[in-house]
């Protein structure tokens, strides 16, 4: 991604306008992961998958505001500091201190590329400085791999949960609904069109699946706010 996308990210959360493309969850008061999603689904002709979510970690400093952010491409990471904020160590902290440790909690090592003809000579030397100072190795000119061994923790970083209001639950609960009815009128369509007995009984299936996590989705919220 380029890093004027990634710059936005980071001016959305300080302006508070995720526009929901943005789901944080907090790892620590200064490090949040998210699934960030570039637009919103929409009915369209040859929809695609890519529009997300991707997955990224954003970095706060110390008066909360976010100054950094990570594109976690599982064979590769891509990282963004705004301009105003570099050489203050916020994101080599945050790396060595959480993100690399929640990284490695999936694989056992991490490969980065540093390419000077994509991010210019200062920023790749930047990178590099940052890279060498987390462990990574140099495997080439544009290659530096990390091995998790040096990031093992005994405890798992399950991230902290967020409140969310009943109103914004309610609204969840009906989108599923939403969903379970739109697949109700495809299989009545193709059930009447097309017969294929065996495939309308497995959308209706899914449609009581749908259904039932509705259900389960207030549930559950009542469950962790009693009050």
């Amino acid at each position: 991604m380029e890093e004027k996308y990634l710059k936005s990210l980071i001016q959305k959360l300080n302006r508070n306008n995720n526009n929901e493309l943005i789901h944080l969850r907090p790892l620590s008061s200064s490090v949040e992961f998210a699934k960030v999603w570039v637009n919103k689904p929409k009915l369209q002709k040859n929809i695609s998958d890519i529009n997300g979510p991707y997955n990224f970690y954003f970095i706060k400093n110390e008066d909360d505001i976010y100054v950094s952010n990570v594109l976690d491409m599982g064979s590769d990471l891509h990282w963004f500091v705004d301009k105003k904020f570099r050489r203050n160590g916020y994101l080599t902290k945050a790396l060595r201190e959480i993100i690399l440790s929640h990284l490695f909690q999936d694989r056992n090592e991490q490969r980065i590329t540093i390419d000077k003809s994509q991010i210019g000579e200062e920023n790749s030397i930047a990178s590099e400085n940052v890279a060498v100072s987390l462990g990574f190795k140099k495997l080439n000119e544009k290659e530096f791999l990390l091995s998790g061994d040096n990031y093992c923790n005994d405890f798992y970083i399950d991230g902290i949960n967020s409140f969310i209001p009943e109103e914004k639950i309610d609204e969840l609960k009906n989108r599923i609904k939403y969903l379970a009815q739109s697949l109700k009128m495809i299989q009545s369509e193709v059930e009447m069109k097309l017969g294929l007995a065996d495939y309308v009984e497995e959308l209706e299936e899914t449609v009581k699946t749908l259904n039932r996590h509705a259900i389960e989705l207030k549930e559950i919220w009542f469950e962790q706010n009693p009050d």
